[in-house]
């Protein structure tokens, strides 16, 4: 468990927070490229880390990404209008470029006020479909990271985004929490083919009943376990950490059933068993962003061939009015005749948002009592609170200024001889093995 105090340093995030502070150290994503679709379009409001901002795409198509209130009278400029290389104040027409330069003041002339002055504008890098913006101090700002989907044609490439009501740790944290997989997803794991499920008295009744969910094409036996407790071994890397969730594979073979997840500091996933990574940013104390970014054949276009894999993009995005996650109705006769374990139809992340969320805005870690199948979560905290450390001394925090290829960062999920290391599924991570930790029965 927390005290109070950890609990709050490690989930507030707004301007000089100890965790504002830190995440404002890295590029973090801000929005989807899909809402600027091309130049002069309108421009859209974006929240993150507790401050608001307006992001354009220019006449040249540049991204702007600059404070929502106009440094005049303070009236929004999302209300602004885009045109001739700027975004225009509808109050009293000053105008702005994406580096913030003021162009025009129409209501003062014959000064040299637009030198001396400036709006606050923000670099801003265009990747894997989002849109990443960097609001730290400008003398720290990192070389921009590369991951495997930069510079992917548009069609390789599914993007999604859940905002969600609660603090970002109860999103991050289920990010990387392996054991609760068998358990709140047996819906899911039916669906894909698995084989029987059972938790308790549970049981399924014949057909699944979770008809509506594609089916992941995954092969024979996608989760070749039954084993609800996983021994976690976790390992430092020079991004962050990876573990692997080690089961006993169902076989009876002897041999073990592994699900490595990296993590990247500092809020990025690449969760085993998916091609692709979970991204969770605050938006404020008590709302998020749960962006993923997923990898999809070539040639068979990302949002067909993601819906086939499961993400389903035609829910959680690209269209703005449809990102909102809440917590849908549970079909408790579903739950008592069989058909569902967990009465959420939606597959895994409709489950995930619904336990996540039920933890309220902001959760009291200090009322949590954690086991050993919780050490990843364990690690992410102390990485964090390290970090937070460590630009609290004038450091790079952890992640950073390492010359680490983040293209070469993958997950791992795979049934292998009791003998041969898991490290060996993700050479690329570079892990230190006389940093491992072990925990689990």
């Amino acid at each position: 468990m927390l005290t109070p105090e950890e609990n709050e340093a490690l989930c507030r995030v707004g301007p000089g927070t100890p965790m504002g502070t830190l995440l404002r150290r890295y590029w973090v994503p801000a929005f989807q490229l899909a809402d600027l679709p091309g130049p002069d379009c309108a421009p859209i409001k974006v929240t993150i880390l507790g401050e608001n901002f307006v992001a354009f795409r220019d006449t040249q198509g540049r991204i702007g990404f600059l404070d929502e209130l106009c440094p005049h009278r303070g009236a929004s400029l999302v209300l602004g209008r885009v045109e001739d290389c700027g975004i225009r104040c509808l109050y009293h027409g000053w105008k702005y470029a994406v580096d913030g330069t003021i162009l025009e003041t129409p209501n003062l002339t014959g000064s040299r006020f637009t030198e001396r002055v400036k709006h606050g504008s923000y670099p801003v890098e265009e990747s894997g479909g989002l849109g990443w913006v960097y609001l730290g101090p400008p003398d720290t700002a990192p070389p921009f990271p590369i991951f495997r989907w930069d510079g992917a044609p548009a069609d390789e490439v599914a993007v999604t985004e859940m905002i969600m009501d609660c603090n970002w740790m109860q999103v991050l944290e289920g990010s990387i929490d392996s054991s609760h997989v068998g358990v709140l997803h047996l819906d899911t794991l039916a669906v894909m083919g698995a084989g029987p499920r059972n938790v308790g008295s549970f049981e399924f009744a014949g057909d699944p009943w979770d008809h509506d969910m594609p089916t992941p094409p995954r092969g024979d036996n996608p989760w070749p376990s039954h084993d609800n407790a996983p021994v976690i071994e976790v390992e430092d890397t020079p991004f962050g950490f990876h573990y692997a969730a080690v089961r006993k594979a169902a076989d009876g073979s002897g041999s073990k059933y592994v699900r490595i997840t990296a993590f990247v500091m500092p809020y990025t996933a690449f969760v085993g068993g998916s091609n692709g990574a979970v991204i969770v940013v605050p938006r404020d104390d008590h709302t998020c962003s749960s962006f993923g970014i997923f990898m999809v054949p070539k040639g068979r276009g990302g949002s067909a061939a993601a819906n086939r894999a499961g993400i389903d993009p035609s829910i959680w995005g690209p269209e703005p009015g449809n990102r909102r996650m809440r917590i849908p109705p549970q079909d408790r006769e579903a739950m008592a005749n069989g058909q569902s374990f967990a009465g959420f139809r939606g597959g895994n992340r409709v489950q995930d948002g619904a336990v996540q969320m039920s933890s309220g805005p902001l959760y009291d870690r200090a009322k949590e009592h954690l086991v050993p199948a919780d050490l990843a979560i364990i690690r992410l905290r102390r990485v964090l609170a390290d970090s937070i450390r460590l630009v609290d001394e004038g450091k790079p925090p952890l992640g950073l200024g390492v010359g680490y290829d983040f293209a070469r960062v993958t997950a791992a999920s795979a049934t292998i001889d009791a003998d041969t290391p898991w490290q060996d599924l993700v050479a690329g991570n570079l892990g230190t093995r006389e940093g491992t930790a072990r925990i689990g029965t």
